[in-house]
């Protein structure tokens, strides 16, 4: 009985064939789909705790999923409203929710304890996914503390 396990479990553990359909390669060759960047115009706004418009607020976006990088930022003006463009946001197909992580953040720099901050992911794809290439999320006001 154990000669006939020996060659069995030897078989189990070979490796697979990298041309098998099943394999499905690793994340730099868009494992999920097709990978591609985009300059997407970010327009937002932030509030006080009061509601009232935050002005001289710095808000960037950040990719902390992809590539670890800030993609571009502005000052909010008088009405508390940033307009910028994020050179290279990346889209990879099919994989938004899970390897993609897009945070707009808001910080006072005269006291940076006051920062907020959102996930814009489904605003940026959006933007990508009608052609617009642009991601307004004024509607939804960052709030500082």
């Amino acid at each position: 009985m154990s000669r006939i396990l020996l060659p069995l479990s030897l078989l189990a553990c070979s490796t697979p064939d990298p041309d098998e359909t099943g394999d499905t390669g690793d994340a730099d060759d868009g494992a999920c789909g097709d990978v591609s960047t985009h300059d997407v115009r970010v327009r937002a706004k932030v509030a006080n705790a009061s509601g009232d418009a935050a002005a001289d607020i710095d808000v960037v976006l950040d990719d902390r999923g992809w590539e670890m990088v800030e993609l571009g930022g502005a000052t909010t003006d008088a009405k508390g409203e940033v307009d910028f463009v994020a050179v290279g946001v990346t889209s990879v197909e099919d994989c938004w929710g899970t390897v993609l992580n897009y945070q707009l953040v808001a910080t006072d720099p005269a006291d940076t304890s006051r920062t907020v901050e959102d996930g814009i992911n489904s605003h940026l794809y959006a933007a990508i996914d009608d052609g617009s290439l642009v991601a307004d999320v004024r509607d939804f006001p960052l709030t500082l503390p």
